[in-house]
């Protein structure tokens, strides 16, 4: 249950007295207002059905990303054990695989914020193979140069997903409208209900729309970042981490 908790946060709480507050102002001052609220539904439903699918659209591609730079390097590395090289050669290309993986992980899961240091140690691959190259024979160069187009490919989209998110002023126009929601949801229900009502039926009845229209705009901002290990949507990044079986 506590991983779910980062759902709830500063915003569901206002949202929630905000809700108890413009109901008891309503009842209390006998407030009634007619409002459309298909107008102001288009600047929540479309945009937040918008976002959440582009958000959770970039969950999707950084497993397929992860799954390619998990799977080049161990194409990588079984492709040098059958290889001419000698066996600390072997070791030494194992531990730069390692090097590579772990740094790429670290730095998604926010435990370094230097993304240069996941460039330099997917460039100490290609160093490697510079250093070693008049041990290469036939298309063993061709072949190992693939799987790192497939490393540089992914590790380049990995940070870039880590980096960018979906257009600040959307997720803002969604979050403002919802507060003006729920503002204005009170003595608009009170319009056509009049005003005999219970104030925990009008609390009700706002809260508990304002509340799930927060919670999914939660959801979609925890989407906004896959690899934060404390969101209960996260990707287990320890599934795609390098390691080899001794």
């Amino acid at each position: 249950m506590k991983k779910y908790l980062p759902i709830f946060n500063i915003h569901t709480l206002l949202i929630l007295v905000l809700s108890m507050l413009c109901s008891f102002i309503s009842l209390r001052f006998q407030i009634s207002i007619y409002l459309d609220f298909i107008f102001l539904g288009v600047f929540i439903a479309i945009p937040l059905a918008f976002t959440l699918r582009e958000a959770f659209r970039r969950r999707e591609r950084a497993i397929q990303y992860l799954s390619a730079f998990s799977a080049a390097l161990k194409s990588s590395y079984f492709y040098f054990e059958i290889s001419n090289l000698e066996r600390n050669e072997k070791l030494k290309f194992k531990n730069i695989l390692i090097n590579v993986s772990d740094k790429l992980m670290q730095y998604l899961s926010a435990k370094t914020e230097d993304a240069s240091s996941v460039q330099k140690a997917s460039d100490s691959v290609f160093i490697f193979m510079q250093a070693n190259k008049e041990n290469y024979k036939g298309r063993f160069t061709e072949k190992i140069l693939s799987f790192q187009f497939r490393i540089n490919e992914s590790i380049d989209f990995l940070l870039a997903t880590k980096r960018h998110h979906t257009p600040w002023g959307i997720r803002a126009t969604i979050l403002f409208a919802i507060y003006t929601f729920v503002i204005f949801y009170p003595a608009s229900l009170l319009g056509g209900t009049g005003f005999d009502v219970a104030l925990w039926y009008v609390f009700v009845m706002t809260g508990f729309k304002g509340f799930i229209l927060i919670s999914l705009c939660n959801v979609q901002k925890l989407l906004e970042d896959p690899f934060d290990q404390n969101s209960p949507e996260a990707i287990r990044l320890n599934d795609f981490r390098f390691y080899v079986h001794e």
